[in-house]
């Protein structure tokens, strides 16, 4: 299910039993696993409309959100990041960064790629490098 005023970008894969609601925005390349879950409303009532309090969500290009995750509503998922299956997201995630749990906490970083990275901060699939700023991973050299 696709809300109103939603934007998917290009290139985008929405796998099975997934709902985009109003105020999502996916950049190109977003993976949505089977049966995670996009939240508008932070604190939903059924006998209250809450409507006027949708808040946004921006999931940055090439971030792949695994089966069963949450995206609690109003957060930023930088570029290139991967949300573990199951996670549930209640903060803004960094670009590249690799999050696991509940609440969804950092525990690496990955490769434009989706690969893991180690403690040399290299793709082992593309030899893309990367370096740590201001908490940021930043690509070095682009080899993808």
């Amino acid at each position: 299910m696709i809300g109103p005023k939603v934007r998917i970008g290009n290139g985008c894969k929405i796998q099975n039993n997934v709902s985009i609601y109003e105020g999502v925005t996916l950049e190109d390349d977003v993976f949505c696993g089977p049966s995670m879950v996009f939240t508008n409303v932070l604190l939903p009532r059924a006998h209250i409309s809450r409507k006027t309090e949708f808040l946004p969500t921006h999931v940055g290009r090439g971030v792949s959100i695994g089966a069963n995750a949450t995206i609690v509503c109003g957060h930023t998922i930088g570029e290139y990041a991967m949300i573990g299956a199951g996670a549930v997201v209640t903060r803004d995630v960094v670009s590249f960064s690799l999050v696991t749990g509940n609440p969804a906490r950092p525990v690496g970083w990955v490769s434009r790629s989706g690969e893991r990275l180690g403690n040399d901060l290299t793709c082992p699939r593309t030899g893309e490098r990367y370096r740590i700023e201001e908490r940021s991973l930043i690509p070095v050299n682009e080899v993808c």
